[in-house]
């Protein structure tokens, strides 16, 4: 076993070495479902994890159970880019002994509650990454440099993607 940053590098040369050879065997698939509790409270329950929280804060009217959607996608993004980060790192050799990824952005809840147009989401994210390691500084760029350009949240949310939606009614 190849292993560093806890990263067991022979089982992603084995999965790339894989796709290579079957690369449909790459298309793979999440979900998630998300229930409403009551309030601005609900609970998502992503495979078989422990349900994630999801409230407002107090001063929006919710209990503060857990972060709210925004706050969430912006964990997912710097979790993604941890994971891309790390991963690169520990493909090309690269010893990580801390790393903080920290993503924030602002939005307009004017919009949200329909006092004025615009775009109720983020139009921007600010992304600071915190590296400890053996790596130089032009490692390190590049490292950033590639977590960004490989990273599904980010690429997701710097694209069009559609959204398609359907209801049906509880019976």
């Amino acid at each position: 076993m190849t292993k560093i940053n806890g990263v067991d590098t022979k089982v992603i040369e084995n999965i790339v070495e894989n796709y290579k050879k079957n690369p449909e065997e790459g298309i793979v698939g999440w979900s998630s479902s998300v229930k409403w509790k009551g309030g601005f409270y609900a609970e998502a329950q992503v495979g078989d994890h422990k349900p994630v929280l999801i409230d407002e804060p107090d001063w929006f009217s919710g209990s503060n159970k857990g972060p709210n959607p925004g706050e969430l996608l912006l964990s997912a993004l710097g979790g993604c880019l941890s994971i891309s980060f790390i991963a690169t790192a520990s493909l090309m050799g690269i010893k990580v002994t801390s790393l903080e990824v920290n993503a924030s952005g602002q939005l307009d809840l004017n919009v949200l509650l329909g006092l004025k147009e615009g775009n109720p989401g983020f139009n921007e994210v600010d992304v600071q990454f915190t590296v400890d390691s053996d790596a130089d500084d032009k490692q390190l760029e590049e490292l950033v440099s590639k977590a960004l350009e490989i990273s599904p949240v980010k690429n997701s949310l710097q694209r069009n993607v559609q959204v398609n939606s359907t209801f049906k009614r509880n019976k």
